[in-house]
């Protein structure tokens, strides 16, 4: 992409999507009675983030790992790009769908920057042609394990991985859309930011 061009950055869920992706997945693929059992048991670790006892990142791993530990890294991905080209696209928001396209038409170079993870993301967003930053699962000996492969992408961790990337000083301007406040930071660097904006 060449300098000076405009950079999109979209959250996905809530901002892109009308819900949160992780948990439609997990009961399309597991059904609601199974969620229901697996809530039950990490209600404590789900319980405590609110009451700030418990961090969202372990609550997360607890809730990846009752479902996916162990299972061979193949299904997993299979899993997720299932989801991503069957499930994803009905859950955008109408205006957010509009502004994407705004984006993507104008050439401008548009990235999602999702806590979500990588694997029910990549397919769609390649399908769209556009780029994703996204948290990614550990794998070890063909399985994954439910920890995370590195830190959670939000909060300030959108703005590392970003950094990484790319030069973010290169672009102008930089739209940013987000919709918590693990987006803050990343509005925080944009031209033009657009919290809740889309509903």
């Amino acid at each position: 992409m060449k300098p000076d061009c405009p950079l999109a950055l979209f959250d996905l869920d809530g901002t892109l999507t009308r819900r949160d992706t992780l948990s439609d997945l997990l009961v399309r693929q597991f059904g609601l009675a199974h969620c229901v059992s697996v809530g039950v048991k990490v209600l404590p670790q789900l319980l405590g983030v609110p009451l700030n006892i418990v961090h969202r990142d372990v609550a997360k791993v607890h809730v990846l790992r009752h479902f996916f530990g162990g299972m061979p890294d193949a299904e997993f991905r299979a899993i997720g790009e299932h989801y991503a080209l069957n499930h994803l696209a009905k859950l955008l928001r109408p205006q957010a769908r509009e502004r994407l396209d705004w984006h993507k038409s104008s050439g401008h170079r548009v990235i999602v920057v999702s806590a979500s993870v990588v694997d029910w993301i990549r397919p769609w967003a390649e399908q769209e042609n556009i780029e994703v930053i996204a948290t990614e699962l550990e794998r070890k000996d063909g399985k994954i394990t439910g920890n995370l492969a590195g830190p959670n992408c939000r909060g300030q961790e959108k703005i590392n991985r970003l950094r990484e990337a790319l030069t973010i000083e290169d672009y102008h301007p930089v739209y940013a859309y987000g919709d918590t406040a693990g987006d803050t930071q990343m509005l925080s660097i944009a031209d033009h930011a657009v919290y809740r904006g889309m509903r």
